[in-house]
């Protein structure tokens, strides 16, 4: 949240700042936001909604259609409800993304309200780290990176690694002066991720099948361009 916090700070100041040119003269503007980010599918059974901060940059190629290059970082909590058989357990993932997009405004150039669809491919790093472990000595969890008996104690482990994905999405932007504007925008992210094999040497009477890791996000993006 602080992170998000210092986003939005730095950003208000900026379009505040008195601007040069006219908007519909500039090619290259700069975005920075941040909000929640809910996990869907699968993985939203073993984390919560997430925040973080996204910054970008969009070349305009004409007055419609404009290349995106985006960073974003994320970290969500383990679920509270997760059903891990342990006394104590404690974990986290976090993403960080590259994307690589196409964005193309839906309205006039002049109009106060700009409506816009974006989408494109990207590169995601996504890890997990396990800070707490004390139970029964089994974990196998797709959603963890991990499958197999560990020592009843505590445990801290890591896992992580870039997979390829791509996104899709839209948002609405207000402009603000003459070269700014507020933004609201929601993404679509599917992540392809590796496949996690249940090892043959379990406890007996412990079953266990693999899973794949591929993961779906979906980010609500509050921000400032300019």
């Amino acid at each position: 949240m602080r992170i998000v916090s210092t986003v939005f700070v730095g950003a208000l100041l900026l379009v505040l700042t008195p601007s040069i040119g006219n908007a519909q003269d500039k090619k290259i503007h700069v975005n920075l936001g941040g909000g929640p980010t809910f996990v869907m599918g699968d993985l939203g059974e073993g984390f919560g909604m997430g925040w973080g901060p996204a910054i970008g940059v969009t070349f305009d190629i004409n007055e419609r259609v404009g290349f995106q290059f985006e960073y974003a970082y994320r970290w969500f909590d383990v679920d509270d409800d997760l059903p891990i058989n342990a006394t104590a357990f404690s974990a986290n993932h976090s993403t960080q993304q590259l994307d690589f997009n196409l964005v193309a405004n839906l309205t006039p150039p002049d109009s106060p309200v700009r409506g816009y669809i974006i989408a494109g491919p990207g590169a995601y790093y996504r890890k997990v780290e396990i800070t707490e472990y004390i139970g029964t000595g089994i974990i196998c969890d797709p959603w963890y990176y991990v499958c197999g008996t560990y020592p009843v104690e505590d445990v801290v482990g890591s896992r992580g690694g870039w997979d390829f994905g791509f996104n899709f999405g839209g948002g609405v932007g207000f402009r603000i002066g003459e070269s700014s504007e507020f933004f609201v925008e929601t993404r679509y992210h599917y992540v392809w991720g590796p496949e996690i094999v249940a090892p043959a040497n379990l406890p007996s009477g412990t079953t266990a099948s693999g899973a794949s890791t591929n993961g779906q996000y979906l980010p609500l993006t509050f921000g400032f361009r300019f």
